[in-house]
């Protein structure tokens, strides 16, 4: 005989005018804040405000500050990415290798999806072997890097 399992029904309050209200067992959810960055100083104490909020550790934040930090971040990442952004690579070696990374692509699965030897590959990327026209155009429509940026390189 097979055992079933039953599913308990939320809850329901009852107003006293004789209307149900939402389920007990209801969650309230929380709504974030979306908030901006304006300058280096706010940016500091953003900063300080997340690092001590990841001391704390993840498990012992509660609901709230879970998502004071995740809105936070986001500011910080905004505010960064306007700022101070990272610098475009300058070599054709560092612009796969930072694609790769962004794609969390290994070597060996790079040059296959590029179309090359796992030996082509690493003689490309250590600059001993020159790429040839369809590997580049490989890395433009594979890896979408910017064309402007591989005719720089090379």
């Amino acid at each position: 005989m097979q055992n079933k399992i039953r599913r308990a029904k939320p809850k329901v309050k009852v107003k006293p005018n004789g209307k149900t209200g939402q389920p007990a067992t209801k969650k309230k959810v929380i709504k974030s804040k979306k908030t901006k960055i304006q300058n280096k100083e706010v940016y500091e104490i953003t900063m300080k405000e997340i690092d001590a909020l990841m001391k704390k550790g993840e498990e012992n934040l509660s609901q709230m500050e879970l998502v004071r930090l995740r809105d936070m971040a986001e500011a910080a990442e905004n505010y960064e990415d306007i700022h101070e952004p990272l610098p475009i690579p300058s070599s054709l070696s560092d612009m796969i290798r930072l694609k790769m990374f962004q794609l969390k692509l290994k070597q060996h699965f790079a040059a296959k999806l590029l179309g090359v030897s796992e030996a082509k590959f690493s003689l490309i990327m250590n600059g001993k072997q020159k790429p040839d026209i369809y590997f580049v155009k490989a890395l433009h429509d594979k890896l979408n890097l910017d064309a402007n940026q591989i005719l720089r390189a090379v």
